[in-house]
């Protein structure tokens, strides 16, 4: 019995060790980004406001960017961009790979434009890269997808996660993606 017990424990002990995942994505092709976008921009969050949605259902959040560079596409200077999760009250909905924002920070975001003339992220956080500086002055994008996210070939095989690169690498990137597929910039 005394064995049964350790052996319980261990595995027990096991399982708790092992991080959960909290929500699974296919991945995207810069490509596939691009060609889902209405606009990739660079820009500077002003506001972020959460909110219930009118169903009193779930927690959504709209954050305000001002617009610096359109990489591709066209966009206005100022675009309000909503995503799940966020905070009502004393209310806190963690929306595990949807993306999230802070005033102040600046941002890559490849936006699709819905109707109502508020935009969502492509990809979740596949089309959201904040911009951070290195110790040699020079501007990083670094990927928002979260560690526990897993993210998923179409076929169905675990995709290679974006890096981190230097902004000029990115615009390059999505300039030369957005001429190959005939896209404005």
């Amino acid at each position: 019995m005394k064995s049964r017990n350790v052996v319980a424990c261990a595995a027990l002990a096991l399982v708790l060790a092992v991080p959960a995942t909290a929500s699974t994505f296919v991945a995207m092709s810069p490509g596939e980004m691009i060609q889902q976008s209405d606009a990739v921009v660079v820009g500077e969050v002003l506001q972020v406001e959460s909110f219930r949605d009118p169903s009193g259902r779930a927690v959504m959040t709209q954050a305000m960017i001002q617009v610096e560079e359109t990489l591709t596409g066209s966009s206005p200077t100022v675009v309000i961009v909503e995503t799940f999760g966020g905070t009502v009250d004393s209310y806190t909905v963690v929306a595990h790979g949807f993306p999230t924002f802070t005033v102040g920070e600046r941002v890559v975001l490849f936006l699709d434009e819905r109707e109502d003339g508020v935009a969502e992220v492509v990809g979740y956080r596949l089309g959201q890269y904040r911009l951070l500086t290195n110790r040699l002055g020079q501007q990083i994008a670094v990927p928002t997808l979260e560690g526990g996210v897993k993210l998923l070939r179409p076929e169905g095989g675990e995709a290679v996660r974006p890096q981190a690169v230097p902004l000029s690498t990115l615009k390059a990137m999505i300039q030369q993606e957005a001429r190959r597929l005939h896209r404005d910039f």
